[in-house]
C-alpha cells in the first residue's frame, strides 16, 4: 500500500510540473520576444528573415540582412535608423500575447498579417505548430507547418 502511495503522490508531483512547465512555455512569447533579434526561416526552409523587435514599442525591423537586424538591436536610435532604412519594404508591427505572437505588415496602405498559433518557448528557440495568414491582394489561410525561431542576441 505504501508503494502505491508513493508512485500516486509521485505521478501527481510529476504531472503538476510538466503542467507549469507547459503552461510558462507557451505563455512566455511576451517575454521573449520584445528588445531581441530572431532567425525566422520559411516553412518550406526557402528563405530567411531576420527579425528585430522593439523593446519600447510594437514595431519590428524586419530584413533579409543579418547585419541590419542585429545593429537595430544596439539601442533605440539604431532602431529608429534601421526601421526607417527597411520601412520601404513595408512598416512591420508586431503583438506578442499569451500564446499568440502577431506581426503586421502596412505598404501603400495596405495591410497583411500573420499570426503563429500556439507559440512554445524553448531557451533560445520559438516554436509554433501553425499560422494563419491574411496577405493583401494574396488571400488568407491557415499553415499546419511547424515554423520556428530563433534567437540571435544574447
Amino acid at each position: 500500500m505504501k508503494k502505491k502511495s508513493v508512485l500516486l503522490t509521485f505521478l501527481v508531483v510529476l504531472i503538476v510540473a510538466l503542467g507549469g512547465f507547459g503552461f510558462y512555455a507557451t505563455h512566455a512569447v511576451s517575454g521573449a520576444v520584445p528588445g531581441h533579434v530572431y532567425k525566422y526561416q520559411g516553412v518550406n526552409k526557402v528563405g530567411t528573415a531576420y527579425i528585430a523587435f522593439s523593446a519600447n514599442s510594437d514595431r519590428a525591423v524586419v530584413t533579409h540582412s543579418k547585419q541590419t537586424a542585429l545593429a537595430a538591436d544596439q539601442d533605440p536610435t539604431a532602431f529608429d535608423r534601421a526601421y526607417q532604412k527597411t520601412s520601404q519594404q513595408g512598416r512591420w508591427t508586431y503583438k506578442a500575447s499569451g500564446s499568440h505572437l502577431t506581426l503586421a505588415m502596412v505598404k501603400d496602405n495596405a495591410a497583411s498579417q500573420w499570426q503563429y498559433n500556439w507559440v512554445t518557448v524553448f531557451g533560445s528557440k520559438i516554436y509554433a505548430p501553425s499560422f494563419t495568414y491574411q496577405i493583401n491582394n494574396a488571400g488568407q489561410g491557415v499553415s499546419h507547418k511547424m515554423t520556428s525561431f530563433t534567437r540571435l542576441d544574447q
